[in-house]
């Protein structure tokens, strides 16, 4: 009898430290506090509940990929330059993350939108003839946010049947993800969910919420942002940007730290491309930038954006062209991109910022393709007209 009596007293308190813990981490993800726009972070990006309920009626999104990860320490940053103005941006983006995963998350959360603009860099390596590929759509894929853009009754049905089939296709490597994702559009898109379909639907979603909630809220208490109490504008520095100030810092600062004919960051060509350069020569004379499914995910993008009157930008960003030119995608190839991206942009109202004019540019990207000090100044500058424009 004491062995039992142990084994439900053991059993009981191993049910109440669970609950303890469980009730912990869930809950209100809203946070009040603008740097968990700016926070880099995959948790928040794949957290419908996370993005949602940390918009406010100034925020404007601004989707991504890589670049967001580089010079993130640094003063040229969206997240340092904007950190005490009175500009609200949600960043969403990572390595991997191209134009569908964003189309999916825009249509998540365009209810709650409020400043109706949004911004995309747009990074010329997305539109290669494959475009993006299984494993990395799968990577980035956010449950949480696929099933709110299924459940958004004022996105077009013609958007989610595109989405479907994409989905549906490059999930073929994450076979679980990719059947529970034909269940969604048997029910939100096809219209042939049956009971069954509904009922393990309802259990799914209540499942991914929570998993939403325990995960992001277990990130944020090892995180420097802080929940606060209530949500306001921090402006401690109202003057204006000193943008050709910070420039000048920037290329100074990159001045000492490039000394490769390539203009880029001596730790970076050092460190991956100087032992790949022997090879590198032609390596991508076979890419055009003319056929890419890519482009049809762009559209797909910006099909919702006309759809929920949003007014988007796209940044078409640089690459090295000194390297390009190298490697076998000429400056020809790389005016006919930006020159499509501009079509595109044209015809569904956006206004397209291209930046390839920088290729070029000293220090303007520390790599291959990712800004630099000062190709983040610029980026950020064009970034903070368009919040402000009227």
């Amino acid at each position: 009898m004491k062995k039992i009596a142990a084994f439900f007293t053991a059993l009981g308190l191993f049910i109440i430290i669970i609950a303890i813990f469980h009730f912990s981490l869930t809950g209100n993800l809203k946070t009040n506090n603008k740097d968990f726009g700016t926070w880099v972070s995959p948790y928040k990006d794949l957290s419908y509940n996370a993005i949602s309920q940390n918009m406010h009626k100034d925020t404007m999104l601004v989707f991504g990929s890589s670049e967001f990860r580089h010079g993130i320490k640094t003063k040229y940053h969206p997240k340092s330059v904007f950190e005490n103005q009175n500009v609200s941006l949600m960043l969403i983006g990572g390595p991997y993350n191209q134009c569908l995963n964003h189309a999916i998350t825009l249509g998540a959360v365009e209810n709650k939108i409020q400043k109706k603009k949004v911004v995309l860099l747009v990074s010329p390596s997305w539109f290669y003839k494959s475009g993006v590929t299984p494993d990395r759509y799968s990577l980035r894929f956010s449950e949480s946010n696929y099933m709110a853009l299924m459940e958004n009754k004022k996105i077009p049905k013609s958007i989610k049947r595109y989405v479907a089939a994409r989905s549906e296709k490059l999930l073929s490597t994450n076979d679980s993800m990719q059947q529970r994702v034909k269940r969604d559009d048997r029910i939100f898109v096809y219209g042939q969910g049956n009971a069954v379909d509904n009922l393990i639907y309802s259990a799914r979603k209540a499942y991914v919420t929570d998993k939403d909630y325990i995960t992001v809220n277990g990130i944020l208490k090892t995180s420097k942002i802080r929940k606060l109490s209530e949500y306001h504008d921090r402006i401690t520095n109202p003057e204006a940007i000193g943008w050709s100030g910070l420039s000048s810092e920037a290329i100074d600062s990159a001045r000492r730290r490039s000394h490769n004919e390539f203009f880029m960051s001596d730790k970076v060509w050092n460190g991956k491309l100087k032992s790949k350069y022997p090879i590198s020569k032609d390596i991508h004379i076979k890419e055009t930038y003319k056929t890419s499914p890519e482009y049809g995910d762009l559209e797909c993008f910006l099909k919702i954006c006309k759809a929920e009157n949003i007014k988007p930008m796209l940044v078409v960003l640089p690459q090295n062209g000194y390297w390009f030119d190298y490697t076998g995608i000429s400056a020809a190839k790389r005016e006919y991109f930006a020159s499509r991206i501009k079509k595109i942009g044209k015809e569904y109202n956006a206004e397209v910022s291209d930046f390839t004019k920088y290729d070029y540019t000293p220090y303007f990207v520390r790599d291959a393709v990712h800004p630099w000090g000062r190709g983040w100044v610029k980026i950020d500058e064009k970034i903070y007209e368009f919040y402000n424009q009227i």
